[in-house]
């Protein structure tokens, strides 16, 4: 005789949850689109690094001639040239490839994130003679490696200037810093305020490449 099944022992049913398709479809269909997305961002700020490299790259190489066209200068004169038209004088002095966007004057300007750059020139290094001949030449008051010569400014015109004091040891160094500080743009990386970056060149050649967070 067979057992009968009774609710008392009939096997348990699982309880089981489904998603209604259309459901089911939004939900990967979201995650597609959360994915996209997250790529598409990725892909951005690699893009915006790659071309921020570009861009200071360029500022670079715009400073060494630059820094080339005044040395020549200053073989000249034995002085560096006059603030007021530096940028007149020193554009006899730069010699662009043939072909070159621009010609020589695209050393003049430089690319930013927004907009673009030109070079303001330090007044303290006017009649600074970058190889001392005589004792009353100024580099027995100013390193060359301690003074600056150009700084990149957003929109900046020809011929602009602006005095920056020297890092001179025995020089207030933290004053002088301050006032470097306040003259700077930060056009490179400009949207993270701590890494945004900017490019200083010395009168030794030297070329730096300063954030907001190295003046903290």
């Amino acid at each position: 005789m067979s057992e009968t099944e009774t609710p008392l022992n009939r096997p348990a049913k699982r309880a089981t949850f489904r998603l209604d398709a259309r459901v089911q479809h939004r939900i990967q269909t979201g995650f597609v689109v959360a994915m996209v997305i997250a790529l598409t961002l990725i892909g951005y700020r690699t893009f915006l690094n790659f071309k921020t490299q570009r861009n200071i790259t360029i500022g670079k190489s715009n400073l060494l001639n630059l820094y080339k066209a005044m040395a020549a200068y200053a073989q000249d004169w034995d002085r560096l040239p006059p603030a007021n038209v530096w940028t007149d004088v020193v554009r006899g002095y730069l010699h662009a490839p043939p072909n070159t966007p621009g010609g020589a004057d695209s050393y003049l300007q430089g690319p930013a994130d927004y907009g673009t750059v030109g070079y303001v020139y330090n007044h303290l290094a006017e009649a600074y003679n970058l190889e001392p001949t005589n004792v009353n030449d100024r580099q027995k008051d100013v390193s060359p490696s301690n003074l600056v010569l150009l700084i990149e400014k957003v929109g900046a015109e020809p011929n602009t200037g602006i005095l920056i004091p020297s890092q001179q040891p025995g020089a207030d160094i933290e004053k002088n810093e301050k006032v470097l500080y306040k003259n700077l743009d930060f056009p490179h990386y400009s949207e993270d305020k701590d890494a945004a970056t900017t490019l200083i060149l010395l009168a030794s050649g030297r070329i730096l490449v300063r954030t907001r967070r190295d003046f903290r």
